[in-house]
């Protein structure tokens, strides 16, 4: 049986499972794919906070849909694997050559680790990535593995 593709999982494409925003339709597609064991996801811990904290800004969001988009994406058990000192290492030094923030090149470095690539719908972080966009794949060019 042939291995499920591993990506990592951005915030910016989670948040849109939650959230009426551009290219949800291919945001739901990543997550079917991943229910249904087409691909594998992997992302930081902190992903759960930080598609929180952007259910909780979104322009007339309410505590109760933060709260389900939380239990939802906690259900869904994507893998968090701890951040041991080489990925750390390797995100600082992301981080301080591209000039971003920690939080991006944390999701980067997992990538590098996991020998992989980032699903993001951050077209700023990824027009702005020099050395690192061949880690990157954004949103709108996942095709679904269906």
């Amino acid at each position: 049986m042939e291995r499920a593709s591993i990506f990592v999982l951005d915030a910016s494409v989670a948040v849109k499972w939650y959230s009426e925003e551009k290219h949800r339709d291919i945001a739901l597609d990543v997550r079917r794919d991943y229910m249904d064991g087409r691909i594998d996801l992997v992302a930081p811990g902190l992903l759960l906070y930080e598609v929180g904290n952007a259910v909780r800004f979104h322009p007339g969001a309410s505590e109760t849909e933060a709260r389900k988009a939380l239990r939802a994406l906690a259900k869904m058990q994507i893998t968090t694997p701890d951040l041991d000192e080489s990925v750390t290492d390797t995100a600082t030094r992301i981080a301080f050559t591209e000039e971003i923030t920690l939080y991006d090149a944390v999701y980067l470095a997992l990538a590098k680790d996991e020998g992989t690539k980032v699903i993001t719908a951050d077209e700023a972080l990824y027009n702005k990535l020099k050395e690192s966009r061949n880690l990157l794949i954004l949103l709108k060019d996942y095709g679904s593995r269906r």
